[in-house]
């Protein structure tokens, strides 16, 4: 309820989703599911809206699943539909939508793998999971070092665990040049490499922009402070795995900058990563005064952005 609440005025002013000529890959997908929702804006958005959803239950189960926080609860799943229902175009149906569903397997493998010795099927998984994400957003291949920087930082370096990675990235490729070469289609893999910069170029309506940039770094400077505080008490394998989460921020901003300004929902690829370093902001063990004006300011923030959203 509260999902499809704070995204009411993406559904009533819904967007249809379209495919750029780079986007090939999500191009089949659009085409697959217009014959379930034929060119109904209002499907397409509330579908995506229900997979926000989903996505927010599974950030939630990773983090219960990983110890990333010390008590279980809802806030990684809570921040992220805010987040989310911060501007309508974060709820568009969109490439970067079901990217971020392959990311989630990406982190959920990572973390997964520090308590293997023998990790060689999880790390394949994560190299084969990764490859599909560029395929669908061009910018997405940033990934590939990501994950190299975080399976260095999760585990010992093994020379035979980066080549195993490597075969998994690869194979996805291989098989859709396979696919692509029997079709006669194979000069789509020319229009596949494709950047931009996805920035506004004026910031309109201001007073939404300033606000809501604003607002989000206040939120972050709390989690900040709440992470000092805490982090250098927990176990070691807790505290890696909290780098590799915000090394994923880092390179989604970085896809995200750079993904061409016509994709819908670029930045939606920030969300998954931000949702959890966010939910710091309530998980102040001491001082539950922080918690409770932390909540009330995102609260705040959340109606100014209702108020002031751009449609």
């Amino acid at each position: 309820m509260l999902t499809l609440t704070l995204h009411l005025q993406a559904l009533t002013h819904a967007v249809l989703p379209h495919a750029e000529a780079s986007q090939f890959f999500y191009g089949w997908l659009l085409h697959g599911l217009s014959y379930i929702f034929g060119k109904s804006a209002f499907a397409y958005t509330l579908f995506s809206v229900l997979l926000l959803f989903v996505q927010a239950l599974i950030i939630n189960r990773l983090a219960i699943r990983h110890r990333l926080f010390m008590h279980q609860h809802y806030l990684p799943a809570f921040c992220f539909i805010v987040l989310s229902s911060l501007n309508p175009a974060l709820s568009v149906f969109g490439a970067p939508l079901i990217c971020n569903f392959l990311l989630l397997g990406v982190m959920h493998l990572l973390l997964a793998s520090r308590n293997h010795q023998n990790a060689n099927k999880q790390i394949f998984n994560l190299g084969f999971l990764i490859m599909p994400a560029a395929l669908l957003e061009f910018p997405a291949v940033v990934f590939v070092l990501y994950a190299f920087v975080a399976l260095l930082i999760i585990r010992p370096f093994s020379f035979r665990e980066w080549m195993v990675m490597l075969l998994g990235l690869v194979m996805p490729l291989y098989i859709l040049v396979v696919i692509l070469f029997c079709t006669d289609k194979l000069q789509l893999l020319h229009l596949w490499p494709e950047l931009g910069v996805s920035l506004p170029r004026q910031l309109k309506p201001a007073e939404y922009y300033l606000g809501v940039a604003g607002g989000l770094i206040v939120w972050l400077c709390i989690c900040v402070y709440n992470m000092q505080s805490q982090l250098p008490k927990a176990p070691i394998f807790i505290r890696r795995s909290w780098i590799v989460v915000t090394l994923l921020l880092f390179f989604s901003l970085i896809a995200a900058c750079f993904t061409a300004p016509s994709v819908q929902g670029g930045w939606m690829i920030c969300l998954p990563a931000l949702s959890l370093i966010l939910a710091q902001a309530f998980s102040h063990e001491r001082n539950k005064k922080v918690n409770r004006i932390s909540f009330y300011f995102v609260l705040a923030l959340v109606i100014f952005a209702q108020i002031f959203l751009p449609l």
